[in-house]
């Protein structure tokens, strides 16, 4: 089992779409997958189409768990065959709790710990602000990666990802992948930002391998907008040809990029 987290301090670089189609490729393979998610939106749910569970009910959130109110089984979310999702309800809360209450920290551990005899992958899928849970999460993560924007405010992002682990004594060697997002050989600025970013990740994540670029595409907003997902193989919703031709390509890059993480 592997904890694999995604993480970058700037919102609306891809990380969770990332982390929901890792868990979902991986899935696809075979594998038992958890997805985490600590972000109150708990944006996940949409990229799969089950937003309509993160309200159904009132005490299936992971502060219910780690309170000791339901048991392990009754805050997993069933978004697709052999994946699984949980979701969060005031991680600020709970942030607060596991500053002042040093045994909720071996608490939570201990409950993901429990969830690791039964998953093959545990991914948790952070926003960009930062908490105590956070630290603790990303501390105890296997695998790191680190999603950047392909732009100068994407590359500020990671600078301050650097600095925020730096501050917080987080071990810079547990981030194993950079992922640049937003690529497109037509346009100056994501050429530029692809270099420099991979200079910075030479300079301050020398361990760190920076992944090739993934291309800009507009079809992942039509898919998340239908609640699709590329691993799809039974679409439900009506899209256009031009829209299935464009979820095939990207189907196609995500599964060649998936197939070289070293992640076991």
């Amino acid at each position: 089992m592997a904890i694999i987290s995604t993480f970058c301090k700037k919102g609306g670089v891809g990380k969770t779409t990332f982390i929901a189609y890792l868990g979902h490729y991986l899935a696809k393979q075979g594998k038992k997958v958890l997805i985490l998610s600590v972000d109150d939106q708990n944006s996940v749910f949409k990229v799969f189409g089950v937003q309509d569970k993160i309200f159904d009910a009132n005490d299936n959130y992971l502060e219910f768990l780690i309170a000791g109110h339901v048991d392990l089984g009754d805050i997993l979310i069933e978004a697709r065959e052999n994946l699984y999702l949980i979701k969060t309800l005031n991680t600020d809360k709970l942030s607060l709790k596991l500053t002042l209450e040093r045994s909720q920290e071996k608490k939570l551990q201990h409950i993901l710990h429990e969830y690791a005899s039964y998953f093959d992958y545990i991914l948790v899928d952070f926003p960009p602000s930062s908490s105590r849970i956070t630290e603790v999460l990303l501390d105890i993560s296997d695998h790191i990666l680190i999603v950047v924007g392909l732009d100068a405010l994407g590359l500020g992002g990671f600078i301050n990802t650097i600095q925020y682990f730096i501050d917080n004594e987080i071990d810079l060697r547990g981030i194993k992948y950079i992922v640049p997002n937003g690529y497109s050989k037509n346009r100056r600025a994501p050429r530029i930002s692809l270099e420099q970013l991979t200079t910075q990740a030479q300079e301050f994540t020398p361990h760190a391998v920076v992944l090739e670029a993934l291309a800009e595409r507009s079809i992942i907003k039509n898919l998340q907008a239908e609640g699709i997902s590329p691993f799809d193989d039974e679409i439900k919703s009506e899209l256009s040809s031009y829209d299935i031709s464009n979820k095939e390509l990207l189907r196609e890059d995500l599964s060649h990029m998936f197939a070289t993480l070293e992640i076991d």
